[in-house]
């Protein structure tokens, strides 16, 4: 990264060897950072800084440089406080001003970083940066309608692959997924290794159900990052999908070795078990998640659902009842109680939960048809089939 913009004023620094020994210090300073040193690049500018020979817009530079220099350190604190001596410098320096607003991003303040990033872009406007970063603060604060501007006015002034692919997320987590892909294959065009792209480019093709070409991106993006998580979970999923069990399978153990302390990585192998009808591996799976998680009630809900295959409705009925303790709003926790009670014959406790899910979510399909089959189980005295 190029520290950009110096506006070395020399005409404001008193003339003699301690002003050049200063500049000396700042040019040095540059070349340092440029060359991947950034220590001896703070060591330089903070000595043109403490020589006192530096005033004005020139000492605003440098404290700018500075700045920059600690943020790419992720000393964000250090940068903004930089940026605010060099602001109050040079009121209105636009790049001081974005330093200032990454920098508020870098410690989860969006809404500081808003207000710097749009006065950097009333200051010099055009600045594509500025916009991708304005784009930045607006998604952590959920705004997606005003970040897709920000990333659109970014990328038409500079097609940049992080553009491409922080646009891409928009369209994701709005399930625009054929304009995700189209984003996301910008991004790969520019930049081949950009594992992330492959990810979240996998990932739309696994929501449009096209499996294949979910199962290459992961590919691609574990070519390029062995052993990512994301990618493991998300091939596995797709070679399930494919009916590639034995496939899925070992992307699940590897998952399960990354990080066997994670309750969500054995709730993900227990789900491509669960896919597979591997019913048995899918309740242990669960049961380490739960040991891990106590309070997980999708882990719950589907271990839950593994023991109704297994035709053990009692333990099915257990599991989704403590899920209804943590989350007794979930429609689905009703229904699915519902059906292992219809499975075991108890009709009317049967109906008693799909009436429940149907006050919570009134024209639910499921529980309506199965509602329906309970009620004339009932009639006739004839049993539901548990599977």
């Amino acid at each position: 990264m190029l520290i950009g913009r110096l506006l070395f004023c020399f005409a404001l620094v008193a003339s003699g060897p301690a002003a050049a020994d200063a500049r000396s210090d700042v040019d040095a300073g540059i070349a340092a950072f440029n060359a991947g040193n950034p220590d001896a690049a703070l060591s330089l500018f903070t000595n043109a800084i403490d020589s006192g020979e530096l005033h004005d817009t020139t000492l605003a530079t440098v404290y700018f440089d500075r700045g920059g220099v600690y943020l790419a350190k992720n000393d964000a604190a250090h940068a903004i406080a930089d940026a605010d001596k060099a602001i109050a410098l040079q009121p209105g320096y636009g790049d001081a001003l974005k330093l200032r607003g990454k920098a508020r991003l870098a410690q989860n303040d969006a809404d500081g970083a808003i207000a710097d990033l749009a006065a950097a872009l009333r200051s010099q406007p055009g600045d594509a940066d500025a916009h991708f970063n304005l784009g930045n603060a607006y998604r952590a604060k959920g705004r997606g309608d005003d970040a897709l501007k920000e990333f659109d006015s970014a990328i038409a002034l500079r097609p940049t692959p992080a553009a491409y692919a922080a646009r891409a997320l928009l369209h994701l987590n709005a399930a625009r997924n054929d304009a995700a892909i189209a984003d996301l294959s910008e991004a790969i065009r520019l930049k081949p290794d950009l594992a992330p792209a492959y990810v979240n480019r996998g990932n739309a093709y696994l929501a449009l159900g096209k499996f294949a070409l979910a199962a290459t991106d992961f590919d691609a993006a574990l070519k390029l990052k062995p052993g990512d998580a994301n990618a493991l979970q998300g091939r596995a999923t797709a070679n399930a999908k494919l009916g590639h069990a034995e496939a899925a399978a070992a992307d699940y153990d590897a998952l399960a070795k990354t990080n066997p302390t994670d309750a969500g990585i054995w709730r993900v192998r227990g789900d491509g078990d669960l896919a597979a009808h591997a019913y048995d591996k899918a309740v242990a799976d669960y049961t380490k998640a739960l040991a891990i998680a106590p309070d997980d009630e999708i882990a719950l809900l589907d271990r839950g659902a593994a023991y109704h295959s297994m035709g053990q409705y009692a333990r099915a009925i257990q599991d989704y009842t403590a899920a209804l303790k943590l989350a007794p709003n979930d429609a689905r926790l009703y229904n699915n109680r519902g059906n292992a009670y219809a499975a075991m014959s108890k009709f009317d406790q049967a109906i008693a939960d799909y009436d429940a899910a149907l006050r919570i979510q009134p024209g639910y399909a499921e529980a309506l048809h199965n509602r329906e089959g309970a009620l004339k189980a009932k009639n006739t005295g004839r049993k539901i089939r548990g599977n």
